[in-house]
């Protein structure tokens, strides 16, 4: 199931693996132990396909998930330490999102059976913030084997869990394990009885040091401590005890089992999740609406704007409204994923990554038609010019489809800086003043009565740059989110 030969991976001068090898075979249960910043999480994180290695070779059931991410994707659970679920939304709506990205069929049954099985089905309509830790990571243990995948990653699986669930959970996995799953496992609950029998891989200064099964968990549990007394005494890593032969194992037809996915249905999950997490919270609408309605008041009551005058302002300052409200609005919405491990819980997935670009570009782009919505109207009644008519209408879809897109990739650029909120307009101002030139005046031609015709080279400039925008989205996106 997982061959690993030569594995490396550098966080600039640190090295968090030094030349790993390891395999192991289907239907395994490993535990991979050693102290923190022992470069376990980070391995994990490669398996799963969330983190490039610098060098070396790796495949996962037979394939290498660099090449074949989608596929090798399908057959991997992982559970990391964040839950990587959407607080906003509910147990059952987490799992149904999740399902509609993996292309689940009868997924409700499957839903109620994960529910039963980590015993939430009396908390499936409530939302996750409502949830304690020990709820949460029980609903992220669901979430992890919802599609059914052969290989389980867990890293620390027992993170917050009392007793009582601590052990649903150990018969959880052993029930897995002897169906054929195959399990590699975080822990530091080393004398835990459950793990007698079970392979144990001891990683130490990012290189295997033990690997062997475990007869006695306190005997091992002492062996283990020695090995870690040893690294930190030591310059050197211990060096190797008792390594197990490489074993060979078969290629899996992935292909066979891997089945097309609808695109189209995987961007709509995205775009449903975000307006449902929108609908409970509200959070990006107010913020947005408060803000470009301050905004227009300010103008009005600030400038005496009448006739003409109103006529050639009116779009500026409409323009401007929706501008800042986007930029807040696609800010919040990407931190949202961030902040709830939910793109990595994408990029986990089996879809491809413009998925996620499309679907996070729909879901701000209806937020902000909903914002303009409330503007148009308000604009027209302020300035008493007549916004309501078709080729405003037009004008402002293609302004907001090619802000939206090039929104929601710069914003997966600023997301993971520490200044994102300044980092995103910075980015962000200087490549949409074309689009907002062409806009503005766009729409100032039809306030003056001019015919669409007329303004062919604004709106034309609009079409060009979205779809200009479109292109440059798909040849980086995968880049960015992956960085």
């Amino acid at each position: 199931m997982i061959e690993i030969a030569g594995l490396t991976k550098s966080f600039g001068p640190r090295h968090a693996l030094a030349s790993i090898s390891l395999t192991v075979s289907r239907g395994e249960f490993v535990v991979l132990a050693g102290p923190n910043g022992a470069g376990k999480t980070t391995l994990l994180r490669i398996l799963a396909t969330l983190l490039r290695p610098t060098s070396g070779k790796l495949k996962v059931a037979g394939v290498d998930p660099l090449k074949v991410g989608p596929l090798a994707r399908r057959q991997i659970g992982y559970l990391s330490h964040r839950t990587l679920l959407y607080d906003d939304l509910t147990a059952e709506q987490n799992l149904r999102f999740y399902a509609r990205i993996y292309g689940i069929e009868d997924a409700e049954a499957r839903i109620a059976d994960l529910l039963a099985r980590v015993d939430l089905t009396d908390r499936r309509r409530d939302l996750v913030r409502t949830y304690s830790r020990g709820m949460q990571q029980r609903l992220a243990v669901a979430r992890t084997l919802l599609h059914g995948p052969q290989l389980l990653l867990l890293d620390e699986p027992y993170t917050g869990l009392d007793p009582v669930a601590a052990d649903s959970l150990t018969a959880l996995l052993t029930d897995l394990h002897a169906e054929g799953h195959t399990l590699l496992l975080t822990s530091h609950a080393l004398e835990n009885a459950a793990l007698t029998g079970r392979r144990a891989v001891v990683l130490l200064c990012g290189r295997v040091v033990y690997d062997g099964a475990i007869t006695d968990p306190a005997v091992f549990a002492t062996h283990y401590r020695q090995l870690v007394s040893q690294a930190m005494s030591s310059a050197r890593p211990a060096s190797p005890a008792a390594p197990k032969p490489d074993r060979p194992d078969s290629a899996a037809d992935v292909s066979g089992r891997a089945r097309k996915l609808d695109y189209l249905r995987q961007v709509l999950a995205v775009v449903g999740k975000d307006l449902t997490a929108e609908l409970h919270t509200r959070e990006i609408f107010s913020a947005m609406a408060v803000f470009a309605i301050l905004a227009m008041l300010i103008f009005s009551f600030a400038l005496d704007l009448r006739g003409a005058v109103a006529r050639a302002a009116a779009p500026g300052v409409l323009w401007s409204a929706i501008a800042f409200a986007g930029t807040l609005g696609l800010s919040r919405s990407m931190a949202r994923e961030q902040e709830s491990g939910g793109m990595d819980g994408l990029l986990l997935s089996p879809a491809d990554r413009t998925v996620i670009l499309f679907g996070k570009a729909l879901g701000s782009l209806v937020v902000m038609v909903a914002l303009e919505a409330v503007l148009v109207p308000l604009a027209t009644v302020l300035f008493n010019v007549n916004l309501l008519n078709p080729g405003v209408v037009a004008v402002l879809v293609l302004g907001t489809v090619g802000y939206a897109l090039v929104g929601t990739l710069l914003a997966a650029m600023a997301v993971n800086t520490r200044a994102r909120e300044v980092m995103l307009p910075i980015l962000l101002l200087p490549l949409v003043v074309p689009l907002l030139i062409a806009a503005v005046q766009a729409t100032s031609g039809l306030l003056e009565g001019l015919r669409w015709a007329d303004l062919r080279g604004w709106t034309q400039l609009l079409v060009v740059y979205d779809l200009l925008i479109a292109a440059a989205s798909l040849l980086t996106f995968e880049t960015v989110v992956e960085a």
